[in-house]
């Protein structure tokens, strides 16, 4: 998988040398298909591809349409659908149907993807936004918090209006942006949730005390690597809510001098390794220092998923299927 920015820095570069690219949006799901709404993928102008909108027949039929579209600049919106019968010759067990906006970008739309770019680093939330009447396409990319027609009924992640025949409508999305993820700790779990987290479109910052174990070495992808004093850290990094904060330091005593500071201005995400026992010691602790009830139970503890994890390898995977199941609420 690509990381969002490079996705879209990758449409920028093309169009910077005026090459044009078709970015292929899924705007409806219906039935079986392997990614939903909000899967985008490119079409570059030498027939290859940069990600995916699930694969398969109607990813491929997408493809020869989008090659086509982008020898003449031209955008549309297309059904693609497989009956349950047409899926067999596929070797498939059943059919499904997507709705895809083929848009040619061109170099007039440089200024939006730019400015794509700059939202992406800042973290503020982007919403794509396409809408077309007849042959005529326009694109546009605003700050969540700008005004903007629909605004007010973009209700979900998404919004489609269209008329039955794709020929007029309008496809708001609100972009997936992964949260930054804060590894407190560097020993053998960090390193292994480490690994995991790039490929997934993660990118993360290590903080640990102990500067034998803030290497870039061991943490080859991280944005950071910061030495910190796990009771003042606030002052190296600033946590946003909606950040993700995985707590695995080397002692549980260190453990809860980092959940102390987390609480006063809580991230989206907090995990923390340890036992059921540890929990409750850590819970009584942080009540007695005035926290509520509420605030502790939003503490993830034990971390991750149960699927009976023991190895550091096994416990990593835990972790980071519980942030991807984060992500998708």
């Amino acid at each position: 998988m690509i990381t969002i920015k490079a996705f879209w820095q990758k449409v920028q570069t093309q169009l910077k040398v005026n090459n044009p690219v078709i970015l292929a949006m899924v705007m409806e799901k219906k039935g079986s298909a392997p990614r939903g709404v909000g899967a985008h993928m490119l079409i570059l102008s030498d027939g290859s591809t940069v990600d995916t909108i699930g694969g398969g027949p109607l990813e491929y039929l997408a493809i020869q349409e989008a090659k086509q579209n982008l020898k003449n600049g031209k955008s549309i919106v297309q059904t693609f659908s497989l009956n349950n019968a047409t899926a067999g010759e596929y070797g498939m067990v059943c059919g499904g149907q997507l709705t895809v906006a083929l848009y040619c970008l061109q170099q007039k739309d440089l200024v939006q993807v730019e400015k794509a770019l700059t939202l992406i680093n800042t973290k503020n939330k982007i919403v794509l936004n396409l809408s077309w009447q007849n042959e005529n396409f326009d694109f546009k990319v605003y700050d969540l918090a700008e005004s903007f027609a629909l605004k007010e009924k973009l209700t979900k992640k998404s919004l489609l209006q269209m008329d039955t025949t794709n020929q007029s409508g309008q496809y708001l999305e609100i972009m997936k942006q992964s949260p930054r993820v804060y590894l407190f700790g560097g020993g053998y779990v960090a390193q292994e949730v480490a690994k995991l987290l790039p490929n997934l479109e993660f990118e993360y910052i290590v903080l640990e005390e102990r500067s034998e174990f803030a290497k870039k070495e061991l943490f080859p992808d991280a944005k950071r690597i910061v030495v910190v004093d796990y009771t003042d850290f606030s002052k190296q990094v600033e946590i946003k809510n909606s950040d993700y904060v995985i707590v695995v330091t080397n002692g549980h005593t260190k453990d809860t001098l980092v959940l102390e500071s987390l609480l006063k201005n809580p991230p989206a995400y907090i995990g923390v390794i340890g036992s059921r026992h540890k929990k409750i010691h850590v819970e009584n602790y942080l009540a007695e220092k005035g926290f509520s009830e509420d605030l502790i139970k939003q503490i993830i503890m034990p971390i991750g998923l149960d699927i009976k994890a023991e190895t550091p390898s096994e416990i990593a995977i835990s972790i980071v299927a519980q942030l991807i199941q984060k992500r998708a609420q």
